[in-house]
Formats: C-alpha cells, sequence, structure tokens
C-alpha cells in the first residue's frame, strides 16, 4: 500500500471571514472546530502515514494550548507556516518522511471533502 502525507495549511489570516473572532480553521462548525474536522478526514486512514499541519507562527502557542487534548488523540505535526499559502506547504514538504510515497495537499479550512 502507498504511504502518503497530508498538508493542512492553515496559516492564512483569513481576512475574508469576518464573522467570527478567530480565524476560518479555528471556528467551530457544529461544535468541533473546523480544523479538527478537516484533519480526521485524513489522521485515520491506514495510507496516512504523516499529518502536517501548517500555523502562522503567531497562532502556534495558542493553538497548542486551546486544542491540547485534541492534539493529544491526533498524530499531527505542527509546522510553523509561512507568509504565502506555497511557502507553508514548502515547509510542510521539508518536513515529511522519507518513507512516504505521495504528499496531498487540503486546506485546512475546507473540511467538507467527499470520500467516494
Amino acid at each position: 500500500m502507498s504511504k502518503f502525507a497530508v498538508i493542512l495549511p492553515a496559516a492564512g489570516k483569513s481576512s475574508r471571514f469576518v464573522h467570527q473572532r478567530r480565524k476560518k480553521p479555528f471556528a467551530e462548525l457544529k461544535g468541533r472546530a473546523v480544523w479538527l474536522r478537516s484533519v480526521d478526514l485524513f489522521v485515520n486512514r491506514d495510507d496516512v502515514v504523516q499529518t502536517l499541519l501548517c500555523l502562522a507562527k503567531d497562532d502556534i502557542d495558542w493553538f497548542k494550548e486551546t486544542f491540547r487534548a485534541d492534539l493529544a488523540f491526533r498524530n499531527v505535526e505542527i509546522v510553523e507556516g509561512g507568509a504565502e499559502r506555497a511557502d507553508s506547504v514548502e515547509r510542510g514538504l521539508a518536513r515529511v518522511r522519507s518513507d512516504v510515497d505521495f504528499v496531498a495537499v487540503h486546506d485546512a479550512a475546507r473540511p467538507l471533502l467527499v470520500d467516494g
């Protein structure tokens, strides 16, 4: 079976998301943070061996404190994101394990992926 790494960029400013106090990936959707709904699409798959969540430097400490319990039960690596989405993906790619065959990139703020 092929091994996948998944990079989830979440370091953006969410400048168009004006209805919440938090950035879009951290906002709640039916009682759960959007990033959790996105990550959960991948972390329990047998073919996904690495999940990388790219966050803005200023969000990392807050994120680790706020979502400590969620992180404890998921194998998610936090990567410091860059100024642009491409920078965040590049930083994620630099952390991909050598035994990974393929890399998928999926926006952490888009949790409604259809499997099929």
